[in-house]
């Protein structure tokens, strides 16, 4: 009976010691300017990155509607056009005129190539051969096709060859089928313009084209295939670039916390707590409690900026999203932490802190799709926590209820390894000095 009586005064003391010690780690955060920075500007530039993005979402699904997306300049970047593994052709239209519009539209209306024109009247040949070699390398297409500026009257002439160049730019099964049906449409070009005058050959093109049935693509999302829409697609683009900037700010608010242990331990506070019994596990607990809190506050930041966006933008609903983030919050909090704690310095903490966001999203694959990566790269994207929450935000798409399983499972894999280590972290040091 004194034993137990004994025992819960010790629960007690500990209790309150460990109250002592959130609080007075919350003062010391708080304290932190760079702290501050974070908590507010960091979802400040979240939710402008992700409105910016959803208009330029709505603009290239209207380009997507006329069949042809057409770029500002030959500089742009197409990459952005290659989601669900569609085959992207960047043409360099030197011509512009009906013929070669007439083509185009006809290679898009097949469905299986994704069009992308920039429009270069003053491009010949050889500079094309340039960009063309530059953009092989430092963009991401398919294949690239070069359309004369003589375009017209070289199919007269019969030169179709000089009329226009197809860059093979991917060892992409379905580049022979692109270059099946280029050679078709000339084969047609050449044979109606070979019969009648320019001008009533591109008139008796655009009357066929006319009478051809509209085609539709539709796709089918069902919770065994997640076979998003454009729109859905641009939507998780978008989420995908918030997770990457709130994912800074997390794994920031785990370091500030850090550097609160290493304060602890270069203060000898940590050897004060274990004499009045606190174990290691629950000092560490204390701290997670603390970026736990951290992460909701830099939620509840983001929700009240978000409210100037459409909640219909977010695709998955407000609240789910919120609830997203602040689960990524913890994970990613406290994973920094143990990073801190394991590394005992300031400088070294917050160099890793920047690593871990930088590595962990461009794997993710936050910035840009990871299809066309290797079978290693792949297996590298699936241990990062942001990659199982964008296949949870395709999931939410198509309405498996599994995807919050899923981000409850993944969330307290993380949770149980990160407190784990943490208390094994810091109970090392400590034997260690």
């Amino acid at each position: 009976m004194f034993f137990d009586l004994g025992r819960g005064e010790l629960d007690q003391k500990e209790g309150k010691s460990m109250r002592t010690l959130i609080t007075s780690s919350l003062k010391l955060l708080f304290r932190n300017k760079s702290f501050w920075f974070f908590l507010v500007i960091v979802p400040i530039l979240s939710t402008f990155v992700l409105n910016q993005h959803q208009m330029n979402s709505i603009s290239l699904s209207k380009q997507a509607e006329n069949q042809i997306a057409e770029l500002g300049s030959a500089d742009e970047k197409v990459a952005y056009y290659s989601s669900q593994g569609a085959f992207v052709v960047k043409v360099y239209d030197a011509c512009g005129s009906e013929l070669s519009e007439y083509m185009l539209r006809k290679l898009s209306m097949t469905g299986a190539f994704s069009i992308v024109r920039a429009k270069v009247p003053d491009m010949g040949k050889a500079d094309a051969d340039e960009k063309i070699k530059h953009d092989g390398e430092f963009d991401r297409m398919g294949a690239a096709l070069y359309i004369d500026k003589d375009f017209d009257r070289l199919l007269e002439e019969g030169k179709e060859d000089e009329a226009l160049t197809i860059y093979v730019l991917s060892d992409d099964g379905r580049i022979e089928m692109f270059e099946y049906s280029v050679k078709k449409e000339l084969a047609l070009i050449k044979k109606t313009v070979a019969e009648w005058t320019a001008p009533e050959a591109v008139k008796l093109l655009n009357q066929k084209l006319a009478s051809v049935p509209e085609k539709e693509i539709v796709k089918l999302s069902g919770g065994s295939s997640r076979a998003l829409s454009q729109e859905q697609e641009n939507r998780k683009t978008a989420i995908g670039y918030a997770i990457a900037f709130m994912t800074l700010g997390y794994v920031f608010c785990g370091i500030f916390i850090a550097h609160t242990v290493i304060k602890d331990e270069h203060d000898k506070v940590l050897m004060r707590l274990h004499l009045t019994g606190m174990s290691s596990f629950k000092y560490f607990a204390s701290k997670f409690i603390i970026s736990a809190i951290a992460s909701f506050l830099m939620t509840v930041v983001l929700g009240v900026f978000s409210l100037v966006i459409d909640a219909e933008k977010f695709g998955i609903g407000r609240p789910k999203f919120l609830l997203m983030m602040f689960l990524l919050g913890l994970i990613f909090s406290s994973i920094s932490l143990v990073i801190g704690v394991i590394l005992g310095d300031v400088m070294n903490a917050n160099i890793a802190a920047f690593a871990l966001f930088s590595l962990s999203s461009l794997l993710a694959g936050t910035f840009f799709p990871m299809d066309a990566t290797s079978s290693s790269i792949k297996a590298l994207s699936s241990l990062m926590p942001q990659k199982w929450f964008l296949d949870a935000t395709e999931m939410i798409f198509v309405g498996d209820r599994k995807a919050y399983l899923v981000l409850l499972c993944v969330t307290a894999s993380y949770l149980i390894l990160t407190l784990s280590l943490g208390g094994v972290g810091i109970k090392v040091r400590n034997g260690e000095e």
